[in-house]
């Protein structure tokens, strides 16, 4: 079955308005067929997965590959605590007619909330009979979450990482050596910048404080791209770098990141909660995460 899937398949790739050539997947004889199946790995995981979600009731689940979430809300901590419970339990159940089987030690549980006298709280879900770790700051696809809700955490990691990619833009700079402004500004682009923009669809809504991190770090790397001095202002060493503020672009890679949910069908989640989201929903004092 891979072998039909990957035989007689081509890829192209596509550089602004120009596509390469076809290039033909080729297997060696001596490659093993089971070797192949490691390209529908990840489909067929998530075909394989199909109907969790049909248990997880009332609770919600989300699924990335082999990452998943499940979650639910109750103002009540008992009532919440039951009802995940219960919902890891018919999980186990579903991993046991399949013949899946859940690692205990990745496995964690948070509980987030704006009601600080909870902010130490540690929620009691077990999974296989163990009982999971409980942590303030779990990371889900790459992005750093918070129990109180602020993007702090993520923000703080991208700018660590952003200051670590950023000597080597002084690395290879120099007075009278090393890289040009084109090559330098092209290596922030490709290296740096993605990572202070990774999940800002969700940090956007973080305090102007927090945000403003994220632009030091874009400050110091326009001034190494033009070498010019850190008395110069920001925008002047922007505008010589040609770089985008940061919050332009969020704005513009927001409208566009919402009009592409807008396009999809209403059986898609992401559009789905968009199309129904309202204005006034804020978080309550009460209202809790786990």
């Amino acid at each position: 079955m891979a072998f039909r899937f990957d035989e007689n398949r081509s890829i192209r790739v596509r550089y602004q308005n120009s596509l390469s050539e076809n290039f033909f997947f080729f297997f060696p004889k001596h490659i093993k067929e089971s070797h192949r199946v490691q390209f529908l790995a990840p489909t067929l995981f998530s075909l394989y997965l199909t109907g969790i979600e049909r248990v997880v009731s009332p609770c919600q689940i989300g699924i990335f590959a082999d990452d998943i979430i499940v979650w639910d809300h109750n103002s009540d901590l008992t009532k919440l605590e039951t009802s995940l419970n219960d919902t890891l339990e018919k999980i186990q159940h579903f991993a046991d007619e399949y013949k899946l089987a859940f690692n205990t030690t990745k496995s964690i549980n948070s509980l987030f909330t704006t009601n600080r006298h909870l902010f130490n709280y540690q929620p009691k879900n077990f999974l296989k009979g163990q009982l999971l770790e409980s942590t303030k700051t779990p990371t889900y696809l790459g992005f750093t979450l918070d129990s109180e809700i602020n993007c702090s955490k993520h923000i703080n990691r991208l700018c660590e990482k952003g200051r670590k990619r950023l000597q080597l833009l002084k690395y290879i700079c120099g007075r009278d050596w090393g890289a040009d402004a084109g090559t330098l500004k092209i290596t922030y682009t490709a290296l740096i910048r993605p990572i202070l923009e990774y999940g800002y669809q969700i940090y956007q809504v973080a305090a102007n404080t927090n945000l403003k991190k994220l632009e030091r770090i874009q400050f110091s790397a326009a001034r190494i791209i033009t070498g010019l001095r850190y008395s110069c202002p920001n925008d002047i060493a922007c505008y010589e770098a040609d770089l985008q503020p940061l919050p332009l672009r969020r704005e513009i890679n927001m409208a566009k990141y919402v009009a592409k949910l807008k396009s999809f069908k209403p059986y898609n989640r992401s559009s789905n909660l968009l199309s129904n989201w309202a204005n006034n929903q804020r978080l309550k004092r009460t209202a809790l995460w786990v």
